[in-house]
């Protein structure tokens, strides 16, 4: 794929289907997006152009891609212009990378268009989805109304071409990958998996 360094001299908003930055969640507490700030991106576009070090992040509630374009105009990038964007946190441990990929089959009222953590790939590939839903808040002692993000997670294993939504318990995985029972029988015994537990392991 061609690639650009500095998506900054390279790319418009009129080159991707693009609109103006809107701020629609100016009276919402919490944050839309996957990180608040900006932070250097890798893009890839359905039509197979890739730019890296793009500042951007990635709106959890509409799932679609908000950058910073060449003049300096923040914008968003057209629904379902991006396959996958990997963005990377600098922590003081080190630079972490988050993949996400959109294109996968519908499901749960999610359509291709939903962006999806890849946690793992190969023949079993595991995703993580993450809804920013909008809640509203009533307090019930001063009547005041508000409203604030909440963050819904599930995960998700593709087999094939299907999704299938991961239960958390030890025969969903067996019966996923029933060519490798027995290692994975050894696994839980060994490592004394808890099925129900949440799989933080996995973010």
């Amino acid at each position: 794929f061609p690639s650009h360094d500095n998506w900054g001299q390279q790319i418009f908003l009129s080159d991707v289907n693009g609109r103006a930055f809107e701020n629609k969640y100016a009276d919402i507490n919490g944050s839309a997006y996957l990180f608040p700030d900006f932070k250097f991106a890798t893009i890839e576009l359905a039509d197979g152009r890739k730019y890296t070090n793009v500042k951007a992040r990635l709106n959890l509630v509409e799932h679609e891609v908000n950058f910073i374009a060449s003049n300096g105009e923040e914008g968003y990038i057209g629904k379902g212009m991006v396959t996958s964007i990997t963005i990377n946190d600098t922590t003081k441990q080190g630079v972490k990378s988050y993949s996400f990929q959109s294109g996968y089959p519908k499901i749960d009222n999610q359509s291709f268009i939903h962006f999806y953590q890849v946690l793992s790939s190969g023949k079993l590939t595991l995703l993580k989805s993450i809804n920013n839903i909008i809640e509203k808040r009533l307090n019930e002692l001063s009547g005041e109304k508000s409203k604030e993000f909440a963050v819904r997670e599930n995960w998700y294993v593709q087999i094939g071409g299907d999704l299938k939504r991961v239960k958390k318990e030890a025969s969903f995985f067996l019966e996923a990958m029933s060519d490798q029972k027995e290692a994975i029988n050894t696994y839980i015994k060994t490592n004394k998996v808890n099925f129900k537990a949440e799989y933080r392991d996995w973010e």
